[in-house]
């Protein structure tokens, strides 16, 4: 399986996001299990962070309280509309809604 890298993240590194309200959305979606934002079929995984740089991360800077960048790793390439998959499509447009913010991609 081919895998796609998004992100989004706050224009300034200072700009936060409330995490439990991103929380409470991914799990409204009913694609992911009760503690976990990786969904198997169809692929997709979000992981939430605050990190000191947009461009340095790891899995490790996940803050309970604010996120500032979100990574999103899928079977689906949206650009290409190649695979789309109408309930990974909701939950990232969802989460543009939400945060007010485009999905970016990681090439």
């Amino acid at each position: 399986m081919d895998y796609v890298y998004y992100h989004f993240r706050t224009d300034d590194i200072h700009e936060v996001w409330d995490t439990g309200k991103i929380e409470a959305f991914l799990k409204s979606t009913g694609l992911f299990s009760e503690n976990s934002f990786t969904s198997q079929r169809p692929f997709l995984s979000v992981s939430l962070m605050c990190v000191k740089d947009h461009k340095h991360w790891n899995e490790n800077d996940y803050d309970a309280e604010k996120t500032n960048y979100i990574a999103v790793v899928t079977s689906d390439d949206l650009y290409w509309g190649i695979k789309k998959d109408p309930r990974i499509g909701a939950v990232l447009e969802g989460l543009e809604e939400l945060l007010d913010t485009e999905l970016r991609d990681d090439w």
